[in-house]
């Protein structure tokens, strides 16, 4: 019978159903005992690790970082990467890509902060020239909404409906690394501030979102 990569039995947590999931850096996927599924995890840690090493013999911090699960990739940006020697573009674009692909902004609030507010100035450069030129373009003043559980997140848009949206869309599915993946439902609200133009940290709108990085 085969046996699990030691490496990865402490990351095997258990669903409701008896369901089983190895929800490590490297690998998240479903689990059971059968050899073929083993062999399979196994495998993929294994490439994962080799092309974790070229990839940093490569100084190639953006498929460095990506190729851990998205519910780490921020810690591992955090932990390992800033101790590369990158460029303040380099990191604001890196920054740009592992914000825009995460989908529970709030779980790493602590790292996202530190990383926004701490590491590096000048987060305006994580924006492509036309994100720069319409906040250019925007008033002194503006209205923001936000869309979740409460007023504190850094993710805000200049679009009630977006926020409407996500207030509805808050079912939070699991990415608890070690924790139970439980799905919750949580009571959510649409949130409203004035602020200045000053005071926005960046905007984005690769996804249509018309989205406003503010620290409240």
């Amino acid at each position: 019978m085969s046996n699990l990569n030691p490496h990865l039995k402490s990351h095997i947590v258990e669903l409701d159903g008896g369901y089983k999931l190895v929800h490590h850096p490297l690998v998240i996927t479903t689990y059971n005992d059968h050899d073929f599924v083993i062999n399979d995890i196994n495998s993929m840690y294994q490439r994962k690790k080799e092309m974790l090493k070229q990839a940093k013999r490569d100084h190639n911090f953006f498929e460095y970082v990506f190729l851990h699960e998205r519910p780490y990739r921020v810690r591992i940006f955090h932990s390992e990467v800033l101790e590369w020697d990158i460029s303040k573009q380099d990191f604001w674009w890196l920054f740009k890509d592992v914000w825009l692909d995460s989908e529970n902004i709030f779980e790493n609030k602590i790292l996202w902060h530190s990383l926004l507010k701490t590491h590096r100035d000048e987060p305006q450069l994580m924006m492509n020239e036309d994100e720069r030129e319409t906040l250019e373009s925007m008033p002194d003043k503006l209205t923001i909404y936000r869309g979740g559980m409460d007023d504190k997140g850094f993710s805000w848009t200049l679009n009630k409906d977006t926020a409407k949206w996500f207030a509805n869309k808050w079912i939070m599915n699991g990415n608890l690394g070690n924790e139970s993946n439980v799905t919750k439902r949580h009571n959510t609200d649409v949130f409203e501030r004035e602020i200045n133009k000053v005071d926005v940290l960046a905007y984005l709108d690769d996804r249509n979102e018309q989205e406003i990085l503010y620290i409240p």
